[in-house]
């Protein structure tokens, strides 16, 4: 049975080969040896570090998804979580339309408590279970946010930010590039309608995390200190949600550092 080194090594050759790139090519992109690409490529060497893998990524234009085989390959009932990733992705694509709901949708408040079923769900690991919830929930918020007005309506696009972030969180686990980039988009539009301070540095750390994926350690620390900047004056006041966001920005900004390489940074901020 080919292990997982062997498989990401023949992906990285397929795609080495695609572009007609070298393996001396390759090497001297990624700083390592001719000899250290060629043992990879045979499976010899594990890409235990995220941050090198999504530096071979980069180098080879793919996505890291596509060199560690996500999403994985699995019994039918498995992949189930990829209809409703589908039918996610088609309210993400119609986000400036008129939303399609029956009904009249519930207010912001009892939306509200639905994204604390997504927080119990997320604690659980169960992204499959998130995706099934996600598309119902996008639909109807977007009805709330088209018939609404004033604060309701804020809230409303408050309530499909976090639900894109949801989604952008299941999609990393699941492997799903095309609803990553989407799911971050959407939220950067939405936490602009919501009028709430601190939603879009929530999508500026989402976006810094999507830079991970082609190596782009410096652009994600500049952006998490932008999206800091944002939020700085409500966290010096102690404000609990602006606290939440600065610290999940520093430690995103830190681990960022830390793959670059400048180690005193990434203590500095921890």
């Amino acid at each position: 049975m080919v292990d997982e080194a062997e498989e990401i090594g023949r992906r990285a050759r397929r795609s080495r080969l695609r572009l007609g790139m070298t393996q001396a090519d390759l090497a001297a992109a990624v700083g390592k040896t001719q000899g250290w690409v060629s043992k990879m490529e045979r499976g010899h060497i594990e890409l235990d570090r995220v941050g090198l893998l999504n530096l071979l990524a980069s180098q080879l234009h793919v996505h890291p998804n596509d060199l560690i085989g996500r999403p994985y390959n699995s019994a039918p009932e498995d992949n189930q979580w990829q209809v409703a990733a589908a039918a996610i992705m088609r309210e993400l694509r119609r986000y400036d339309l008129a939303p399609v709901f029956d009904g009249t949708p519930r207010s912001a408040e009892r939306l509200w408590q639905e994204t604390a079923r997504l927080h119990r769900l997320r604690d659980a690991a169960a992204n499959a279970a998130i995706m099934d919830v996600l598309p119902d929930l996008f639909r109807e918020t977007r009805a709330l946010a088209e018939v609404s007005a004033g604060h309701e309506r804020e809230e409303a696009f408050a309530i499909y930010a976090v639900c894109c972030k949801f989604a952008h969180t299941a999609a990393h686990a699941l492997g799903h590039p095309e609803l990553i980039a989407m799911a971050c988009e959407r939220a950067a539009w939405s936490a602009r309608q919501s009028a709430d301070p601190v939603m879009p540095s929530v999508a500026d750390w989402m976006r810094a995390w999507d830079m991970w994926a082609t190596a782009d350690w410096d652009d994600a620390i500049t952006l998490s200190d932008k999206a800091i900047h944002t939020v700085q004056r409500a966290y010096d006041q102690g404000e609990p949600l602006a606290v939440r966001a600065w610290g999940s920005l520093q430690l995103r900004a830190a681990v960022s550092a830390a793959r670059a390489g400048r180690r005193a940074e990434a203590e500095t901020r921890l």
